[in-house]
């Protein structure tokens, strides 16, 4: 009898081995399928984004091709872009803002230029080279973002707001005098 239960539990061991080893291999080929199928649905988000991008305007497409070749990178072109955005919408407002709109044609001319020619190095560039070319593209709209922020910031600066108006409105009239 003693012998009959302990190859019941021998059994019972092999059994619960087995279904460990087969849920192990299954969640681990399920894990290489899952991988790959994420792969494919990025990809596919990616050509599906540079293919949204505007074709009549190059600087949109060249954010936009920007984004999808130095992946890596896609918040650091995000928040150049962004910053770029907003120095453009001042620009388009406000005619009379010469400093943003100096710098507001320099973006619309510059980044698509610079993108295209940095393509143009890609095509016949090896991996790394390309990598080196895709991050001193970055690094450039980026400083070109910085300088977007700079010229922003100083315009919301000097821009009389109707905010500072009643602050300062306030401060003459609290304002200690020779009689109070």
């Amino acid at each position: 009898m003693l012998r009959f239960l302990i190859f019941l539990v021998a059994l019972a061991a092999l059994a619960v081995i087995a279904v460990t080893l087969v849920t192990a291999g299954a969640a681990a080929l399920g894990l290489v399928f899952g991988v790959r199928q994420l792969r494919e649905r990025i990809d596919r988000v990616r050509m599906r984004r540079a293919r949204s991008a505007d074709p009549e305007d190059p600087l949109e497409t060249a954010w936009t091709l920007t984004a999808t070749e130095a992946d890596w990178a896609v918040s650091r072109v995000a928040a150049a872009r962004t910053s770029c955005a907003r120095l453009l919408a001042i620009a388009d407002a406000n005619p009379l803002a010469t400093d943003a709109v100096d710098w507001a044609n320099v973006i619309r001319r510059r980044v698509p230029d610079l993108v295209a020619a940095c393509m143009d190095e890609c095509e016949q560039a090896t991996p790394g080279e390309r990598r080196s070319n895709l991050e001193d593209l970055v690094e450039s709209l980026e400083k070109i973002g910085a300088e977007a922020e700079r010229r922003r910031d100083r315009f919301r600066d000097t821009r009389p707001s109707a905010f500072n108006v009643q602050r300062t409105y306030v401060d003459q009239r609290t304002r200690p005098g020779p009689l109070n």
